[in-house]
């Protein structure tokens, strides 16, 4: 359908006459009839109105920009252009409207700006005048979410110096540096504080609630990992539950009662490592980042924070405001200033991060610290579930159809690690970690698209780990 626009009112100016030679030349208004136009159909309309009928012929003069269009890739006009970025649009004796078409060649990826703006500059006839209020259009392009795509989450290689968040629908990435925060504020109606996991961090819980008692590190605070120093069996109670429920975060929710908010030994974990690992291996933690304690109060709806040495009998206060637009509004404990490490709440689908993870090694759960690990954003509504080749249905030949919407309603869709590592394989004496071809995956994001898929590579083409690339494709 043509979108063809009332002329309201945009004309309440009085245009006086004026005698020359002894005739009357009346002067006449145009313009647009509309500032804003969304390209919805594939061709629209673009209408200019006369305040009164035209006297004579004539030829009214146009420019037009482009923002990420271009005339004949993203957009063709029914009148060819006299030059770049000029149009001459006639109009005959009587007319009272004139109008041109633009027609629509691509849409605007979600997230991206794409329009084309208009500005009406003069006529042939210098008794028609541009009516200031009415010289301008802007014809938007509609978002539309990618329907294909490959991407490289730019992690940073080997030591991973970077969490990577993608969005599917807008193929948008954000990178954040893996050691720019310590915690989390959840802007929720619950007050919650998570741990920055991907740093190996660890909170206690002490017996006292005042600031100003100095404590002892307590070594056993810590996350586990293998094939290295340190704690190889970390204590689960330390860390955040990995699923992603802030129910069960290391630090308690923060009370209304100040009285009842403890102070917590924190392990904030370790800097990103400097030293390049061998072929195929990841270095991802370099020297400890040392020890505080901390204590939480709710400020009005907000936090406040006070933090010290653990020796240390007295404290700095930081203040923190939830802010709704993001689900955690993060604090950097060296500076004691909030950063954005995360992208608003519903702009984003899957982080690329090292994690702080549950495993069993045969004695119990314990703590662990995961490379190369996928989190979902599920806490905003993102829904995943795996698909393996051997269900019978292969990834190229997976259709709409196919999906089973009832999986993404499981309470194991809501857990954020239905990815987790197990996109990929961690290699041996003999062969480089890699991408796993013997599955992919199903994922609805916050707006309902729902696609498929795939990990293609875990190195690169040195062999070298935390290089990891994906493929997708929207399916409704």
């Amino acid at each position: 359908m043509k979108h063809v626009f009332s002329f309201l009112t945009l004309f309440s100016l009085v245009f006086t006459s004026c005698e020359k030679d002894n005739d009357s030349a009346t002067q006449n208004a145009v313009g647009f009839s509309s500032a804003q136009l969304n390209l919805v159909e594939s061709s629209s309309d673009i209408v200019l109105n006369f305040e009164t009928a035209a006297a004579k012929s004539g030829v009214l003069e146009l420019t037009f920009t482009g923002t990420n269009a271009v005339l004949g890739t993203d957009f063709n006009l029914s009148i060819a252009p006299t030059s770049a970025n000029n149009l001459e649009i006639p109009y005959e004796v009587g007319a009272t409207t004139v109008r041109f078409q633009i027609t629509r060649l691509t849409q605007a990826i979600e997230g991206q700006a794409k329009s084309v703006a208009f500005q009406l500059t003069g006529s042939s006839d210098v008794n028609v005048t541009v009516a200031p209020e009415a010289a301008s259009l802007v014809a938007n392009f509609n978002e539309v979410p990618v329907t294909q795509l490959t991407k490289a989450p730019a992690v940073g290689g080997p030591n991973v110096p970077n969490i990577v968040y993608v969005d599917l629908s807008s193929g948008a990435e954000l990178q954040v540096p893996r050691a720019s925060f310590d915690l989390g504020f959840y802007s929720g109606s619950e007050f919650r504080v998570v741990l920055n996991g991907a740093l190996k961090m660890a909170a206690k819980q002490l017996a006292v609630n005042d600031m100003t008692i100095p404590q002892e590190i307590d070594p056993s605070v810590a996350v586990g990992e293998g094939g290295g120093t340190g704690v190889v069996n970390g204590n689960p109670a330390y860390v955040d539950d990995p699923s992603g429920n802030l129910a069960q975060t290391a630090i308690a929710e923060v009370a209304a009662n100040d009285a009842d908010n403890k102070v917590y030994l924190i392990n904030r974990g370790f800097d990103v490592a400097t030293a390049a690992p061998g072929v195929g291996s990841v270095n991802a933690y370099g020297n400890s980042r040392g020890w505080l304690k901390i204590r939480v109060l709710r400020n009005g709806n907000g936090y406040k924070i006070q933090y010290a040495a653990p020796e240390a009998t007295t404290f700095s206060e930081v203040l923190v405001a939830k802010n709704a637009d993001y689900h955690f509004t993060y604090l950097n404990l060296t500076t004691g200033n909030t950063v954005i490490a995360q992208p608003e709440k519903n702009k984003w689908d899957l982080q690329f991060t090292p994690f702080t993870n549950y495993t069993n090694f045969g004695t119990g759960t314990v703590s662990y610290a995961f490379q190369d690990f996928i989190v979902s954003n599920a806490l905003g509504g993102t829904r995943i579930y795996q698909v393996l080749n051997s269900e019978g249905v292969l990834y190229a030949n997976y259709t709409l159809a196919n999906v089973n919407t009832a999986n993404f309603e499981t309470t194991a869709a809501a857990d954020q690690r239905v990815i987790g590592s197990s996109w990929r394989n961690g290699g041996g004496p003999t062969s480089l970690p890699s991408a796993r071809d013997d599955r992919f995956y199903i994922l609805k994001d916050t707006a309902g698209n729902i696609y498929k898929l795939r990990f293609i590579s875990l190195v690169n083409a040195q062999g070298e780990r935390g290089n990891p690339s994906f493929e997708y494709q929207k399916l409704n």
